[in-house]
């Protein structure tokens, strides 16, 4: 009959005012249709004339259409079905669609009927209070109140892409008692008890992904009592334990960096600009030399150092690896910052370290005659293979 009585609305010049649904120049088709609606108090006009083929105006009540399965809107429908889906086939004008239909809002609102019929599952105790449903859940140390207040608004809010994660959800609370079921528990508890109570319910509706995702991370270590925040906690102070053993490779390197800056200004100092092939010159070049050779094997070792640490980071965070990691704790980012930092300032200390005893040599070469500068050229060549062959890596 339902289907009947929508299709004399729509072969009607129809519109809704104060509670009444108005069909003008209806042309009468289905007699019987119209006198269902006589037998249901529906009308609330007097009809003069009922013969098939008479142009008739109807008035019709909505609150009586309501109790058939004709809603003008969503949120009437919503306002008398909410937390219960009718077993009947219903209409709903606003998006012209029936409950046998395939419509993007019915599936989201029977996916919030099954989400509302799961938590009451994990209930300890559901009563009605003002027409609306409450549950008390229950865990170990802490307790939810959770009023199941709601409206159409936030049933087109939800992403018709991401509905199977709240279906998922409901069926995960539905089960019996596994580990993870009381694990989303413990997480629905923390995820909505620091909201207002009047707004858990539609917050919940807005922030399901990410209480799924939350959910899904705290499952995988639910083995270790892992919790997300714990998760969280755990992370953070990874981080800060990587960062003080990254910053700690330049603090220790400080006492024996500092010998460079004076080793320098001792070889300027103790260097003879007159006789440029004195014994104390060529002492002073070789020394020098050999002492940023040493100063270069400690660098070598400190960024052999970073570069270990970098590995242990990485193979941490590949532990994580379906975890999202860097959403989870946003100070592993920090961490992959400040190891550059530190391997960019042991570049700078090692072009300070070469930069100075080659430009001595140069200056010393450059003060020599043409002939000389060949041969030492040469030589010096030889240095700097030997030295890049056999220290420098």
């Amino acid at each position: 009959m339902l289907h009947k009585i929508v299709d004399i609305i729509k072969s009607s010049t129809y519109q809704i005012k104060d509670g009444t649904l108005f069909c003008n120049d209806y042309i009468i088709v289905d007699l019987d249709c119209i006198e269902f609606l006589e037998a249901k108090n529906i009308t609330e006009n007097i009809l003069n004339t009922k013969q098939v083929g008479d142009r008739i105006n109807l008035e019709l009540s909505l609150a009586h259409l309501n109790s058939i399965g004709y809603y003008e809107d969503c949120e009437t429908f919503i306002l008398k079905n909410k937390y219960c889906s009718s077993t009947e086939v219903y209409y709903i004008e606003e998006i012209k669609c029936f409950s046998s239909a395939s419509n993007a809002f019915i599936h989201k609102y029977l996916s919030v009927i099954n989400l509302i019929c799961a938590i009451k599952n994990i209930a300890k105790h559901t009563y009605t209070d003002a027409d609306i449903e409450n549950s008390i859940v229950f865990r170990e140390d802490q307790f939810l109140f959770l009023p199941f207040k709601y409206d159409s608004s936030d049933i087109i809010m939800i992403n018709s892409n991401d509905i199977d994660k709240l279906n998922s959800i409901s069926n995960v609370l539905l089960e019996a008692n596994t580990e993870k079921k009381l694990l989303f528990i413990n997480e629905l508890v923390d995820f909505l008890n620091r909201k207002e109570e009047n707004n858990r319910f539609k917050f919940l509706l807005s922030q399901y992904i990410d209480f799924y995702e939350k959910c899904n991370n705290a499952y995988q270590f639910y083995l270790s009592d892992f919790s997300y925040h714990k998760l969280k906690i755990e992370l953070d102070s990874k981080a800060l334990d990587y960062t003080q053993r990254i910053q700690s490779v330049i603090n220790e390197s400080q006492t024996k960096l500092i010998a460079i800056p004076t080793a320098f200004v001792l070889v300027f100092a103790a260097f003879d600009f007159v006789d440029l092939f004195a014994i104390k010159n060529v002492s002073v070049m070789l020394s020098l030399i050999i002492f940023a050779i040493l100063i270069q094997l400690f660098l070598n070792n400190q960024k052999s150092t970073l570069n270990f640490i970098r590995e242990n980071i990485l193979s941490y965070k590949e532990i994580f690896n379906n975890n999202k990691i860097d959403e989870i704790s946003s100070k592993f980012s920090l961490v992959d910052k400040e190891l550059q930092k530190q391997r960019n300032r042991l570049g700078i200390v090692e072009v300070i370290l070469w930069l100075i005893p080659f430009a001595l040599i140069c200056l010393w070469l450059f003060l020599i005659d043409f002939q000389t500068i060949s041969c030492l050229l040469y030589l010096l060549f030889i240095i700097i293979v030997v030295v890049q062959k056999i220290f420098i890596r």
